[in-house]
């Protein structure tokens, strides 16, 4: 006997065996059971996820009359073994219609067809008409369709497939009940192939069979053929170097390589990978598509997600687990967003290798970035804007209780724990002492209201725990108040009352000139300034900012 493809061997003959679209046949099921029988049905969805081979259970289902020939109206499960289901299976049914709208899109065609539909059915209950592709249809076919559709006769169903159904007319889609085929989810298509591999003797991994399902896109009829090309290719045995080879996978190993080396900031060694991919011919396209999944695949670890559920062999899920573990949540997911900002540059370059390199050159830049809660702390004050806080070593409780070495390893613990509390502690210019037990926090109004956020007190209360032992606490005391904006310094005793010099020479009726301040001056001459800050420009060239304004700071 003939070879038959996997895909038509394994097509799925009664409901019970289409994957992946429960809701769809629990809805045509019950609505057969009960006996509400539409005049028309569009199936919609990518290709492969059975819309055809829907309609064709519909037309068994309909017109089924049982293993015995007892059956005498439609059923929800039909037999496949009588007369009428083989003859379907076959397309050898003269009731049953399959017409592809791609050859058949004329309107004379179309009105031959619906004349020929008006005579009744010659064995079967229900004459089935399965248009497939529907959306191919001229204008004026569509046209010549809405009546009969709108209005069959009791013997005629019709059932409308397409996988543009955006191009279908609404005049269609309102006479018709439509049901969206979704992408066959990975588990439901993996249990699957595991199936076909069991029953037809293929020896396959279940890391391979999740490659492949992968590669399929979502679609059950690509996911068999690949399975039948590399058992194939494998002489029954599937191995995950073959399958990715095959599937044009990327290895591995040079992904991880080309992950450390950017987590590292290593720009020379990226330039080298991306060299080497080009050498060997591999189009950079696909390795910049493949990269960005192996980096969501890192971002899932870092996350906790077990390793055994990524589509990656054992060895490359635990090595990916480690560099997950040591870059940290927040770095891949910034590192995630930069490059899906240069996706369509990839894509669409005419110089695909350049576009990946600079691309990975520009991830490679983000170790060096500075948080932008350190970078806000130390610009200098503006002026006029106050005195600052006190020095940390002059406004430290004087005492027993102080304890500077264990106040640094707070701040220290914060810093590599919770970034964004550190940093708001160093905008504020927080200072920290330690009186036995307890953690003392000298803020400012402003600082002291965001240290009663629950989940800021929390943090601040395990990083005291951390170092202070397990009984620790914190509290906040306030910090020196700063005169009101405009003097230009605070009251101390009868000196200040004495006028300062620029306010003593100024001339009558004009305001004194603001004291002297290493903050850019605002407008172009402030921004010209900016710009050649390094760390300025260090964001502006990864970001693709530009300075806009420079403002003083208000507090």
């Amino acid at each position: 006997m003939a070879y038959q493809a996997l895909a038509r061997k394994w097509r799925p003959q009664t409901f019970a065996e289409l994957v992946g679209q429960e809701a769809i046949v629990t809805a045509l099921g019950n609505a057969l059971r009960e006996g509400r029988i539409a005049q028309a049905y569009l199936f919609s969805g990518i290709r492969g996820v059975g819309k055809t081979t829907a309609a064709r259970i519909l037309a068994k289902a309909l017109n089924c009359v049982g293993e015995d020939g007892s059956t005498t109206g439609p059923v929800a499960d039909p037999c496949d073994k009588c007369l009428v289901c083989r003859e379907i299976r076959q397309g050898g049914d003269l009731d049953v219609l399959e017409i592809d709208a791609a050859t058949y899109s004329k309107v004379e065609q179309v009105r031959d067809l619906t004349e020929s539909l008006k005579y009744g059915p010659a064995r079967d209950r229900y004459k089935v008409v399965v248009l497939d592709e529907i959306h191919r249809l001229s204008r004026q076919a569509f046209d010549a369709l809405l009546k009969i559709v709108e209005e069959p006769p009791a013997h005629l169903t019709f059932v409308f497939a397409t996988t543009e159904i955006e191009i279908v007319p609404a005049t269609i889609l309102s006479r018709c009940q439509e049901f969206h085929f979704r992408r066959v989810p990975a588990n439901p298509m993996v249990a699957h192939l595991t199936r076909i591999c069991e029953e037809e003797e293929i020896e396959a991994s279940r890391a391979t069979l999740r490659l492949i399902a992968r590669a399929s896109e979502g679609s059950m009829r690509d996911a068999v053929a690949l399975l039948d090309q590399l058992a194939t290719f494998g002489g029954g045995k599937l191995a995950d170097e073959d399958v990715g080879r095959l599937l044009g996978g990327i290895d591995a190993e040079l992904l991880s390589s080309l992950l450390e080396a950017i987590l590292a900031g290593e720009g020379a060694r990226v330039s080298r990978t991306i060299r080497s991919i080009e050498d060997d011919g591999t189009d950079p396209r696909q390795v910049f598509t493949h990269f960005l999944g192996f980096l969501r695949s890192a971002l899932h670890l870092a996350q906790g997600l077990d390793p055994e559920q990524l589509d990656l062999p054992a060895e490359a899920a635990t090595e990916l687990e480690r560099v997950a573990s040591g870059a940290g949540y927040e770095n891949l997911l910034r590192l995630l967003h930069l490059l899906l900002s240069s996706e369509t540059v990839v894509r669409r370059a005419d110089a695909p290798g350049l576009a990946l390199e600079v691309a990975l050159l520009r991830a490679a830049e983000l170790p060096r970035l500075v948080r932008i809660e350190q970078l806000g702390a130390a610009l200098p004050n503006p002026p006029n804007a106050g005195a600052p806080p006190p020095e940390r070593t002059s406004s430290a409780p004087a005492g027993p209780g102080v304890g500077s070495d264990a106040a640094d390893e707070i701040r220290r613990f914060l810093a590599s724990n919770h970034a964004s509390l550190a940093g708001l502690l160093d905008f504020h210019k927080a200072h920290f002492a330690v009186q036995g037990s307890t953690l003392v926090v000298t803020a400012v109004p402003a600082l002291d209201d965001a240290l009663r956020d629950e989940a800021k007190a929390s943090q601040l209360k395990a990083a005291a725990r951390a170092v202070l032992g397990p009984e620790a606490a914190w509290k906040t005391t306030p910090a020196a108040p700063r005169p009101p904006e405009g003097d230009s310094e605070p009251a101390a005793g009868p000196a200040a009352s004495t006028p300062a010099p620029a306010r003593r020479n100024a001339p009558a009726g004009q305001p004194a000139r603001p004291p002297a301040s290493r903050t850019p001056p605002p407008g172009a001459e402030g921004r010209t300034a900016a710009e050649k800050d390094p760390t300025v420009r260090a964001v502006l060239d990864i970001f693709g900012g530009r300075v806009v304004d420079v403002r003083p700071r208000t507090h």
